[in-house]
């Protein structure tokens, strides 16, 4: 397992980091509690979808906590059709939920968690990482990741 879990993270880091998502100004109402990928106490703004159309940008404006530089914060990830993202060994899912920290004095960004859902709404998946094992990684300008950090290091 924990060798499966690198090639996870890298899928991951590799669909926030590969495009900059087209802006959009839609919020989804709170999720509701539940084995499904609804949250409790979620509210989600829709930053749009990735160049290729095929994965949905969202950000929980309730989780976002600020702390010096750092902030944490949960997205959500559609993937319209999963078989069409290269997701190496991280198992087929229509939708993740991630807790990221990005440092927006550095400009560099962290997954701390995540989870994976079917097309159903069940959970298949569950993974927390510490800060040793995933490092920061550089926000590229003009992905997603950069996208996200505009939003949430512009937030007082």
């Amino acid at each position: 397992m924990t060798a499966i879990r690198p090639l996870i993270v890298a899928s991951l880091l590799s669909l926030l980091a590969t495009g900059c998502a087209t802006q959009s100004g839609s919020t989804s109402s709170p999720g509701k509690s539940g084995t499904s990928t609804a949250v409790q106490d979620a509210e989600w703004k829709n930053l749009g979808v990735t160049p290729n159309g095929n994965v949905m940008n969202e950000i929980d404006t309730l989780s976002i906590q600020r702390r010096g530089s750092l902030v944490t914060f949960r997205d959500r990830k559609t993937l319209f059709n999963p078989k069409k993202e290269n997701l190496g060994d991280t198992p087929l899912h229509k939708r993740s939920i991630n807790t990221w920290q990005i440092d927006c004095q550095s400009q560099t960004y962290r997954l701390v968690a995540m989870r994976l859902y079917d097309d159903g709404g069940r959970q298949i998946a569950s993974y927390s990482y510490n800060d040793k094992q995933i490092k920061p990684a550089a926000i590229i300008p003009n992905s997603a990741s950069y996208q996200q950090m505009q939003f949430v290091c512009g937030r007082k």
